[in-house]
């Protein structure tokens, strides 16, 4: 009985068609990578922008074999397109001219003069000097946290 005592693959091996056919050829299926996800694409896209965008705004340089960010002002310009840039930074903003056509450090110079509120004369009564002093000596969340951390640092230390 022992004759008959065999394993599956000794069966398939001693088999009549794999002796005059050889072993089994594995198939190999062509098969697909699976489909990116919206997010894949989506980042796939960004990255490409952004190598691009590096591409542009830099410059190779041999010497240590990495790209550096080209700064805006060292551009190589025309004598005409050196004017256009020179007139628009000279010309004044909106923003510095202020709300009434005048300067910010007029404005300011023009308040400190005039106004009794920035020279100091402003009167206030009793009362309202007290509610100033106690809304400013209050202690603040910050102040409370670092009293706390310093506390539990001292009993640690103890």
């Amino acid at each position: 009985m022992g004759e008959f005592k065999t394993s599956f693959n000794s069966i398939l091996s001693r088999d009549l068609k794999h002796i005059y056919s050889g072993f089994p050829q594995v198939l190999r299926y062509r098969h697909t990578k699976p489909y990116p996800t919206q997010d894949q694409l989506k980042i796939k896209e960004e990255n490409h922008q952004q190598k691009t965008y590096v591409l542009k705004s830099s410059e190779f340089v041999p010497e240590y074999s990495c790209l550096i960010p080209r700064a805006p002002a060292f551009r190589i310009l025309s004598r005409h397109e050196v004017n256009g840039v020179v007139s628009r930074l000279t010309t004044p903003t909106i923003a510095s001219q202020g709300i009434s056509s005048k300067s910010v450090n007029a404005m300011l110079d023009d308040k400190s003069r005039n106004h009794s509120k920035y020279l100091g004369l402003q009167k206030i009564d009793e009362r309202e000097q007290t509610m100033l002093t106690e809304r400013m000596t209050r202690p603040t969340q910050s102040s409370r946290m670092r009293e706390y951390q310093t506390r539990r640092q001292m009993t640690e230390i103890a």
